[in-house]
Order: structure tokens, then sequence, then C-alpha cells
């Protein structure tokens, strides 16, 4: 029983990656499921067993995204200190930390990027998968780091300014993910590895830095 067990768990992984992969690449109707379950090396019928049908495979792989995301990235998010009487430098600290992991992530891990092929066509098509990131990642993770933002700054978490300062911060992460060939080209980097992270990292953390005091001095 257990090795039937195992079996499906390694099928429904494959199916999951082959599906982020071809949908993020080619979009939801121009996947089949034929193509998808070759790029998984599993029979086609696998699709209906594990996930009814190919919407629900969609839907797996955005709660899959969720949980690849909260575990690698923003799981020490979560377990942060109570941010009441939070000192506005170790919340800018904290801050500060988020940036270093989001962006080597992006930038470093392999599954970085069929991650942003996929939920970049649901930000721009958006359909019930997005309703699973949005919920269950952009929505939680956007507002904790408002009130994160919020402690250092003195500024009110929903804010419109918290709330887009915290958008344009993301927003530097993701170019350095989705524009990376013109990045490597531009700056003469074979790869993007370490040092070259830490670089990206350092100018990001900077300008949060920058953006901190702005609103403090705003607010003195």
């Amino acid at each position: 029983m257990k090795a039937t067990s195992d079996s499906d768990a390694g099928t429904r992984e494959a199916l999951i990656r082959a599906g982020l992969d071809l949908f993020g690449r080619h979009g939801f109707e121009a996947s089949s499921i034929r193509e998808i379950a070759q790029a998984a090396g599993v029979n086609s019928a696998g699709i209906a067993y594990h996930f009814g049908g190919k919407d629900g495979l969609r839907r797996a792989c955005a709660e899959a995204v969720v949980a690849t995301m909260k575990q690698r990235v923003f799981g020490a998010a979560a377990a942060m200190p109570p941010l009441d009487g939070l000192a506005p430098e170790m919340a800018a600290e904290l801050l500060l930390g988020i940036v270093g992991r989001v962006t080597a992530f992006a930038a470093q891990a392999p599954e970085s990027e069929t991650i942003a092929r996929f939920v970049v066509r649901e930000m721009m098509e958006p359909t019930a998968a997005f309703e699973t990131l949005y919920e269950g990642l952009v929505g939680p993770v956007h507002g904790q780091l408002c009130r994160l933002w919020a402690a250092a700054t003195g500024m009110e978490p929903e804010a419109e300014a918290t709330r887009l300062a915290v958008f344009a911060t993301i927003g530097q992460v993701i170019y350095f993910r989705l524009a990376r060939p013109a990045v490597m080209r531009r700056m003469g980097w074979s790869a993007i590895d370490a040092a070259e992270s830490e670089a990206i990292a350092g100018v990001i953390r900077a300008n949060l830095r920058a953006s901190i005091a702005s609103m403090r001095e705003g607010r003195s």
C-alpha cells in the first residue's frame, strides 16, 4: 500500500511540475492534456485520476506555488515576533532579511523560472488559480509586509503609500527574475550565482533603506 501511495505522490508531483512549465510557457488552452502527460512521463488518464481534469491540475499548480513560496521564502515571515512595540530598526532589519531571501530564491533557485512564468500569466489573465495565489500568498504576505513597513516607518499599515511602497519593493525583485537575460547581457554576467544575487539584493536593500528613511522624514 505504501508503494502505491508513494507512486501516486510521484505522479502528482510530476504532473504539477509539467503543468507549471507548460501553462506558464504556452498558456492553459494551448497546453493539451496529452502534452502535459508526455512532459510528466505518465499516462494521460493520470490528470483526470489525480486532479479531475486540466482545471484541477491548474489549481493544484497554484497551490504548489503557494506551498513552495511559504516554505522556501516566506516561512520566516509567519514566525515573526509580535509587531506591537517592535522597534523601527528591528522591523527594517526583518524587511531587509526578507528581501535577501526572496532575491536569492528568484535569482538562483531552478524552480523560480517556472513559478515566475506561471504566476505572471495568472496576473495578466486571471483565472480561479489567481484566487488561490492571491488568497494563499499574495494577500497575506503583502499584508504582513505592510505591517512590517508600518512598524519601520511609523506609517499606517493600510495607507495607500505603504501598500504601494511594498508593491514597488516586490516589483524590483520580480524584474530581475523576468528580465534575467537582459540583466545578464547588460552586466556582462555569464550566470547569476551567489555573488551576482547578493549584488542585486544589495541594490534592492539600499533602495529599501532609502524609501524607509524618506517616509520617516516625511512624518517628522
